[in-house]
C-alpha cells in the first residue's frame, strides 16, 4: 500500500487524539495495520515507526520496530509488529534523552526525554490481547508513536531543536 504521509506541526490530523479502535472496527483495521508494518519493514522508507494519524487515519493503531539498541539499526534481528490499542501502562521514573526525528516533521531533530522502561499493552494483528515490557531504543520508540495518538509531536517535547537542512 502507497502512504501519503501527513506533515507539520500544525496538521489537523497530526494534533488531534486517535479514536479508539472498537471491537466492531477490529478486523477492518487489521489490514491497515499490517500495511503499516510492510511500510516500516521496508528499507527504502527508512524509518522505525508508524502511526495511524501519520497516514491520515485517525485511530489507535501503530507500526513499530523492536530495536533495542539504536547502533544495531543495521542488525535485522528484531521484530517490527502492530500495536492495536496501545497502553503505556507501566514505566520507570528513570528518563533517558537521546536525539529523534520524524517523518512527519522533516528536515528537524533534538532531544527528547522519554522513560527508560515501559510496559505496553496492546491488541496484535489476530487480535489477541498482548503485554510487553520494552526498554532502550525499543522503549523510545513506541513511545514517539503513542505520542502521535496523543496529538502530540516530538517538537513538543524537545529541549533544544535541531535543523537539517535539505541538500537536495
Amino acid at each position: 500500500m502507497q502512504f501519503t504521509i501527513q506533515t507539520g506541526k500544525t496538521n489537523e490530523i497530526l494534533r488531534a487524539k486517535s479514536e479508539i479502535v472498537t471491537s466492531a472496527e477490529m478486523r477492518k483495521y487489521v489490514r491497515l495495520a499490517e500495511d503499516m508494518v510492510r511500510y516500516v519493514k521496508n528499507p527504502d522508507n527508512g524509518w522505525v515507526g508508524l502511526a495511524a494519524p501519520q497516514v491520515g487515519v485517525n485511530k489507535r493503531i501503530i507500526a513499530v520496530s523492536l530495536i533495542r539498541d539504536r547502533d544495531c539499526i543495521e542488525d535485522e534481528n528484531y521484530r517490527t509488529i502492530a500495536m492495536i490499542n496501545p497502553e503505556i501502562s507501566e514505566h520507570t521514573e528513570e528518563m533517558e534523552c537521546d536525539n529523534e526525528g520524524c517523518l512527519s516533521i522533516p528536515w528537524e531533530h533534538g532531544d527528547v526525554d522519554r522513560w527508560k522502561r515501559i510496559k505496553v499493552s496492546y491488541i496484535d494483528t489476530s487480535l489477541r490481547p498482548q503485554s510487553i515490557l520494552l526498554s532502550g531504543f525499543a522503549a523510545r520508540i513506541v513511545q514517539h508513536e503513542v505520542d502521535h495518538l496523543n496529538g502530540v509531536l516530538f517538537t513538543d517535547r524537545v529541549k533544544k531543536k535541531e535543523t537539517i537542512l535539505d541538500k537536495n
